[in-house]
């Protein structure tokens, strides 16, 4: 079978959790030993770790995202890699494409909460126009998909409340915990910190974060808050509330290298996630695998991904009830920390991308309507 995956969003560099997503999968689809060729299609060679992989075909398409260029010419494109089917690892699928498709929906948080994106900064407009977009794309990609990948079953409910989307054609493929280089300790705080890893979109609530943290940082005063993340739009404007408020000992450390990131999850004492909306919620697990404890939001699907072991949920938004849960495991000390040890191997073992990338095989053969094929081992 040839399949062409879409992976201009390919690699943590470009977009960290589709890009990584993407890169992974492919890594694990290669590893699975089929004789299937994969055609990806980047936007430049240096772009792809498969170069010269002898079942790797690539095509070029320097095609900016999220645009009208990718509406108009990504069909081509995909025509071009005379596949039997493409993925692609986004809801961005052009309307003009016609062939047969699967696709991963990792959320609905645009429709949840339609702030959350750059767009909804931009000339008030240009913003509905962009939300018009997503929409109508959204809803031609559940229509004629042939399989749709999803991460949880908390997304898969979504799609169907919102799109009356078979069960049939929804397959919960989940994601994996990658392993992360050796860590690099330059410039990671020698003191104790809680951390933060991802996006400052409205629904990660790092407004009420910072709000708790005013108590926490008064109560614990030999500890810091260390945000780490991309320095956009958001980052910024809490970075720039952070100081006009004079809220202590927060780092911004901007975007991270993995070896950075992975010196990060071991040195912090505790990792906090207030998201509102997620539709599976990688850090906090990643966290868990380096042994650092997590205090959670219960919201959306992260009671579903993330164990009760090592784990502290509080009541989506409710700041009290964050403060009460990082107090608690601040208190606990080494206690809580042999928790999150606990947990590491049973988390390596339930996410996988070795498990992502065989039920997503399958799903392809269920696209083309065939019996599944068994994967060498």
């Amino acid at each position: 079978m040839r399949i062409a995956i879409d992976a201009r969003m390919m690699g943590p560099t470009v977009t960290r959790g589709i890009g990584r997503y993407t890169e992974e999968l492919i890594r694990g689809l290669l590893d699975l030993g089929t004789d299937d060729i994969f055609i990806l299609i980047v936007r430049a060679l240096d772009a792809s770790p498969f170069v010269g992989h002898p079942r790797v075909e690539h095509i070029v398409a320097d095609i900016p995202r999220y645009g009208i260029a990718e509406q108009l010419k990504m069909a081509r494109v995909f025509r071009q890699a005379n596949a039997d089917l493409v993925h692609v690892p986004h809801w961005n699928v052009p309307i003009l494409f016609r062939g047969p498709l699967v696709v991963t929906i990792h959320d609905l948080i645009l429709l949840h909460q339609p702030s959350s994106a750059k767009a909804s900064l931009r000339h008030p407009l240009i913003g509905w126009i962009k939300r018009l977009g997503h929409r109508l794309v959204l809803a031609d990609v559940m229509r004629k998909a042939r399989m749709i990948c999803v991460p949880t079953q908390y997304v898969a409910e979504d799609i169907k409340k919102y799109y009356r989307v078979p069960s049939a054609r929804l397959t919960v493929t989940g994601e994996g915990i990658a392993g992360l280089p050796p860590p690099d300790f330059a410039g990671i705080p020698q003191e104790k910190f809680l951390l933060y890893v991802g996006a400052a979109y409205p629904h990660k609530r790092l407004d009420l974060l910072l709000d708790v943290w005013k108590v926490i940082a008064e109560k614990y005063p030999d500890r810091s808050l260390v945000l780490a993340g991309e320095m956009d739009v958001f980052m910024q404007r809490l970075r720039d509330r952070a100081a006009a408020e004079s809220v202590p000992r927060v780092v911004f450390t901007g975007r991270v290298s993995d070896a950075r990131l992975s010196a990060l999850y071991r040195r912090a004492e505790a990792f906090v996630f207030p998201s509102s909306d997620e539709g599976f919620g990688l850090p906090p697990l990643e966290a868990l695998s380096f042994g650092c404890p997590v205090i959670a939001s219960d919201a959306s699907c992260l009671p579903e991904v993330l164990p009760a072991q090592g784990v502290s949920f509080f009541r989506s938004n409710d700041a009290s009830g964050m403060i009460r849960a990082i107090d608690a495991v601040l208190s606990a000390g080494s206690s809580a920390r042999k928790q999150a040890e606990e947990a590491r191997q049973a988390l390596r073992e339930r996410f996988s991308w070795r498990a992502v990338a065989k039920a997503t095989y399958q799903a392809y053969f269920h696209a083309k309507g065939e019996k599944i094929a068994p994967a060498k081992s």
